[in-house]
């Protein structure tokens, strides 16, 4: 762990309790933040990370499966009872959530973003997601009971400025917003300013560019499309589904 600034907040919520744990003494959950992955550099910031247990907490942050980076002043993430997997045999690669400063760029290289939102719900599944804001003021929400395979991008941000012929900027982000129970499948980039509705569906593969209001419907190709409607799904596979398993 590591945390540089001022004014900023880590908090643990348990059925329970809650734990600031840049105010307050805990040795299990010191411990736990000693072997994780988490980075906040600025000020004002807000991770507000919600577990059914202390025993989960501890499967996430040392798992090996969670990363998560702010660099930054102002920004807020509050992030619901999540199930993060990672596997090498399968590739699954958990979660790296990143506002600003991407890893791995180099010294000369230094991004922050400001006052910037991420918001997971309940009962996400996250099994190889990276969740990237670089824009001020951009936000990305997630909501319950979704479910995110691997291989998947989901960036509020191109990186890089597109301008008109006068210099203006033309592709500012704003946010990304993934409706209640959404299956998004393995290998999907969902970029800045889009929308998936509840109880979709997005395609192995695809690329989302655009806005998707229409509730129950699969979306897949490049670009994605709406290629079938009045669908919904379950988690369950289809021979325990039928048995009612």
């Amino acid at each position: 762990m590591d945390i540089q600034g001022h004014g900023n907040h880590l908090v643990f919520m348990f059925p329970d309790r809650e734990v600031d744990c840049l105010q307050m003494t805990d040795e299990r959950i010191n411990g736990m933040l000693g072997r994780s992955c988490i980075s906040i550099i600025g000020n004002d910031n807000r991770v507000a990370l919600r577990f059914g247990s202390e025993d989960e907490a501890e499967a996430l942050l040392t798992g090996g499966g969670f990363l998560l980076i702010i660099k930054g002043d102002g920004n807020r993430v509050d992030m619901g009872t999540v199930i993060v997997r990672y596997s090498t045999i399968l590739g699954m690669t958990g979660l790296k959530l990143v506002i600003g400063q991407l890893p791995g760029l180099g010294p000369g290289v230094s991004r922050t973003a400001n006052g910037c939102t991420v918001t997971v719900g309940d009962r996400v599944v996250i099994n190889g997601v990276t969740l990237y804001l670089q824009e001020d003021n951009s936000s990305v929400t997630i909501g319950d009971d979704s479910q995110l395979s691997w291989g998947v991008d989901v960036w509020c941000t191109d990186a890089h400025t597109i301008t008109d012929l006068d210099g203006r900027p033309v592709n500012y982000a704003e946010s990304i917003k993934i409706g209640r129970h959404v299956w998004v499948g393995k290998d999907v980039k969902i970029g800045k300013n889009v929308s998936i509705a509840d109880n979709s569906i997005v395609g192995w593969g695809s690329i989302v560019t655009k806005r998707f209001d229409e509730p129950n419907v699969i979306i897949a190709g490049s670009p994605a499309r709406i290629v079938k409607r009045g669908v919904n799904w379950d988690r369950k596979c289809i021979n325990k589904y039928v048995k009612g398993l």
